[in-house]
């Protein structure tokens, strides 16, 4: 009895201790040719020191062996390893070099590590180089290059990302085993790039999340997500087809945006007179100073087209030389055949041909009626709006003048900023999409795929030509599940990740418009999308908004992951 008794403590307190944090092995290349290791301060290898150590896979034939006749089986590999000194090593075969981390990162080209280096030759004759290192050390090297914590910089969603990156990975430990690691680092798997990767905030988000997971019956799930969800995310037996409870079809939506009011003091309602404002250009000599040129005056005036042309050339394209200055400018679609314009149309056509006006792209991201933030290529800027600057709104190729109006986050933006200060805008208004992805610049896209381009895509069906293209199943999304594919010699039908990887798009979420010439021949398609990725499971830019809007990260991943539950594990 007192030894049961005994037996029942030491299991309660074995119970009582925490799992200790996990070991990974992430494949960082598994076809090398050669490698080599650096670092700034020495490391051991088999009993010698070195800075540098550069392994190669070598073919070894034994002396008695030359001249003879052998089989390609008989051949012999041997994975060598040149040190700092000239010094080689021959190891035996099936050897695994392992280098441990000294004072400085270990380094392989421009990435940087931390943990062991680990290489071996493998079954393809070439080598594998593994790193291993603790679980958490890797998510720190994996959530900043799955969510940029600069273009999406709120805590709240890096801390999603790390739980989901975590949960990933706790699931699919051993996936690799058979070829001696656990994970890849690529987009295959999680996209892992090392310790130059590393961010504070998203550091941050991994350490505040330390062992935690998103579980299903208790086990950690296949936390799969995508970078735009286009509004919506799709079921996994969609895409994947493998039906699983809590991958299922969400709204990427938290709360209904709220208006955020604009007005401005000037409205200047022809798009060419207000571009012309605001570049302050009312003359060609304005012109000239606009764009950085010698004042030339103005003109002779009358002035014969030919003499316009000339003074034209010579003044905004001083290093040209042309046959003909008239017939050059008409090629430049500045002056129209008859040779001559409006003073105002030419000023605009100079600055707009010559691309003078410098425009800035971004998506709006907050607004508190002074200031505003954007993402400007991928980077957070902040601008004041002049209370005077002149706003439009575009419609197709309309430019709409507003004297007031409202954003909710998420519009595309062209601008015109000097010093911070924008004194023009043009904006596509956003109402239509109230989703939490609506922050990225993909979360809407259009692509044109000519006849050629289309057949050369599809040439691997084998069906001929393309003749049409169906889609005979939406998914909840209205991702297209099943598409038909018809060729002159035969049709195919193509799940979505298959269609999607064969045209190249950015995601199965789309429609698409079909021309034709006369005869009916097909003569290209325009696609019009939205999102970007699989669009199954978490979608990280939606993760973004929901964070902008005051989420929690454990929302966020309830929101994408139906009836999970949160676990620590260690």
């Amino acid at each position: 009895m007192r030894g049961r008794l005994l037996a029942a403590v030491l299991l309660l307190a074995a119970a009582a201790q925490p799992a200790a944090e996990p070991t990974v092995r992430i494949g960082l290349d598994q076809n090398a040719a050669t490698v080599t290791v650096r670092s700034a301060t020495p490391f051991t290898l088999e009993q010698h020191t070195s800075r540098t150590a550069a392994f190669a896979n070598v073919l070894a034939i034994d002396a008695a062996s030359a001249g003879s006749a052998l089989r390609k089986s008989d051949l012999q590999y041997r994975l060598t390893v040149t040190l700092d000194d000239d010094t080689v090593l021959v190891l035996a075969p099936g050897s695994h070099l392992r280098i441990a981390p000294t004072d400085a990162l270990l380094e392989i080209g421009d990435r940087a590590y931390r943990g062991v280096l680990e290489v071996f030759a493998n079954s393809r004759r070439t080598l594998t180089v593994v790193n291993e290192l603790p679980l958490e050390t890797y998510l720190a090297g994996v959530v900043p290059n799955e969510l940029s914590p600069v273009t999406f910089g709120q805590l709240e969603a890096l801390k999603a990302q790390a739980v989901a990156a975590r949960t990933y990975i706790s699931r699919n430990l051993g996936q690799s085993k058979d070829e001696g690691y656990d994970v890849c680092a690529s987009d295959a798997c999680q996209v892992y790039l090392g310790a130059r990767t590393e961010d504070p905030l998203a550091a941050q988000a991994v350490s505040e999340t330390r062992g935690i997971v998103a579980t299903y019956g208790g086990k950690p799930i296949n936390a799969l997500y995508s970078s735009t969800c286009g509004g919506r995310t799709e079921d996994a037996e969609n895409i994947f087809h493998e039906k699983v409870p809590y991958l299922v079809s969400v709204n990427c939506e938290y709360q209904h945006p709220r208006p955020l009011p604009f007005a401005t003091s000037r409205s200047i309602p022809d798009w060419k007179r207000g571009v012309l404002a605001a570049a302050h250009v009312t003359t060609f000599a304005e012109a000239a100073r606009f764009m950085g040129l010698p004042d030339r005056g103005e003109p002779p005036t009358p002035a014969s087209p030919a003499a316009l042309a000339t003074f034209i050339r010579q003044t905004f394209y001083p290093s040209v030389i042309t046959a003909s200055d008239l017939t050059f400018l008409e090629d430049q679609g500045i002056l129209p055949a008859s040779g001559t314009a409006p003073t105002e149309e030419l000023l605009f056509r100079l600055i707009d041909r010559k691309n003078a006006f410098e425009w800035q792209q971004g998506v709006l991201v907050a607004w508190d009626g002074t200031k505003m933030r954007l993402l400007v290529n991928g980077q957070p800027k902040e601008f004041t709006l002049q209370a005077d600057a002149l706003i439009y709104q575009r419609v197709g190729d309309d430019r709409l003048p507003l004297a007031g109006g409202a954003w909710i986050g998420g519009e595309l933006v062209d601008l015109r900023a000097e010093e911070g200060t924008i004194a023009m805008l043009v904006f596509r208004i956003n109402f239509a999409n109230p989703a939490e992805d609506r922050y990225s610049r993909l979360a809407m896209w259009q692509v044109r795929k000519t006849a050629a381009e289309l057949n050369a895509a599809f040439r691997t069906l084998a069906i001929g030509d393309l003749t049409d293209v169906r889609v005979t199943e939406r998914g909840a999304s209205d991702r297209a599940v099943s598409t038909e594919v018809v060729g002159a010699r035969g049709r195919r039908t193509l799940p979505a990740l298959r269609i999607r990887t064969l045209l190249g798009l950015r995601d199965s979420l789309f429609s698409f418009d079909i021309e034709r010439n006369a005869r009916g021949a097909l003569l290209g398609m325009t696609f019009y999308g939205r999102g970007w990725g699989h669009g199954v499971g978490m979608c990280q830019v939606g993760a973004y908004g929901m964070a902008l809007d005051g989420a929690g990260y454990q929302e966020i991943l309830k929101k994408y992951y139906t009836g999970i539950e949160l676990q620590k594990l260690y």
